[in-house]
């Protein structure tokens, strides 16, 4: 329990994604993943240190609250760096300052006052040490932008800023780049077998496409055929309302005759997972987001990684078989180290959008 501990507090400074600044981010992704608040802390991120509101993000914030999005400035500044923003949107956009960050007691009063779940809200800011760890603890979704420094910043404050990056990138390829794997090949649930899953409450949830592997996930390694059982489950998947197409790291010659099982998926072959090159072409041609797709693995370093760098909804199966490729035998002795960091997941509690 005390290692758990420790490790659970080396990760908290770890953001969920970073970007160049609050105008880089897709908000677009984050409402279709179900967030509906968004917090900014202020210095460095929505102005330069000690500065006035930074007027390109105007248009950022004016289109999170058209689209009915709860926005709110938290800073550890005083009130009177941020009251100006009044002019701009008066109380549309809640200013809460003062807040004492990385400790959340003020945090939490924000959230209750704006009737938000901690679940369902985004804090971005500027520093790993107040912004990213305040809103881990909590369970927000922590996005860490760079300082926001100009050309025309003072000595101190570009300094400031360099330290900040310089802080934080020690960080992350000492102790963080660890955590940031476990992150990337730790599925969003674990499941027995593809039978398992319920396809239902995905759709429901608003998922629009099931991304499938083929090797240990449909059938045992090596098959180049699908089982009238399979063929069944495929068929139900698309009665519910889901497209489904199967991208393995099989080689075409061998998983061409499965498509004849399967009419209307398409098979995708020697895809070279975990890169997401060929998984993401196919959701462009598809029009489908990927944060609208469900990736179905038994692998973390293949499947699992491949679908979290896409940004999809990841489920891990157990394989089949033990008939497995040499590497992936390699591969799973090193998958046995990891599963003892990672939390399983075993049941659908909450599905975002």
């Amino acid at each position: 329990m005390k290692i758990q501990a420790i490790l659970d507090s080396l990760k908290l400074p770890l953001p969920r994604e970073r970007a160049k600044s609050v105008r880089d981010i897709d908000y677009d992704r984050l409402v279709g993943m179900g967030y509906d608040t968004i917090l900014f802390d202020y210095d460095n991120t929505l102005a330069t240190w000690r500065s006035q509101f930074d007027m390109r993000n105007r248009e950022i914030i004016e289109s999170l609250l058209e689209r009915g999005l709860k926005v709110a400035v938290v800073t550890n500044a005083p009130y009177e760096r941020v009251k100006h923003m009044k002019e701009f949107f008066s109380n549309r956009v809640k200013l809460y300052h003062s807040m004492k960050k990385p400790s959340t007691r003020e945090l939490m009063r924000v959230l209750k006052e704006l009737e938000s779940k901690p679940e369902k809200a985004v804090i971005i800011g500027d520093l790993f040490l107040t912004d990213i760890i305040a809103g881990n603890r909590m369970g927000m979704y922590t996005i860490m932008v760079k300082p926001a420094i100009s050309k025309e910043a003072a000595f101190y404050q570009k300094m400031g800023g360099f330290v900040t990056i310089a802080a934080y990138t020690v960080f992350f390829y000492t102790i963080g780049w660890f955590f940031r794997i476990i992150e990337l090949i730790n599925p969003h649930l674990f499941v027995d077998d593809i039978s398992d899953v319920d396809f239902e409450q995905l759709k429901e949830a608003g998922y629009e496409l099931v991304i499938l592997d083929f090797d240990n996930t449909l059938e045992p390694w090596g098959s180049d055929e699908l089982s009238k059982e399979r063929e069944l489950l495929i068929r139900r998947i698309q009665l519910v309302g889901l497209k489904i197409v199967i991208i393995s790291n099989g080689r075409r010659l061998r998983l061409r005759n499965i498509e004849a099982f399967v009419p209307g998926v398409e098979i995708i072959s020697e895809a070279r997972k975990p890169l997401p090159r060929k998984a993401r072409k196919y959701l462009n041609r598809k029009g489908i987001k990927p944060y609208h797709s469900v990736v179905i693995g038994d692998q973390l370093f293949t499947d699992i990684l491949m679908g979290n760098l896409l940004g999809a909804f990841t489920i891990k199966v157990n394989p089949i078989s033990e008939k497995e490729f040499y590497w992936t035998r390699m591969m799973r002795k090193i998958e046995k180290l990891f599963l003892r960091f990672i939390k399983r997941k075993t049941a659908l509690e909450e599905i975002r959008r």
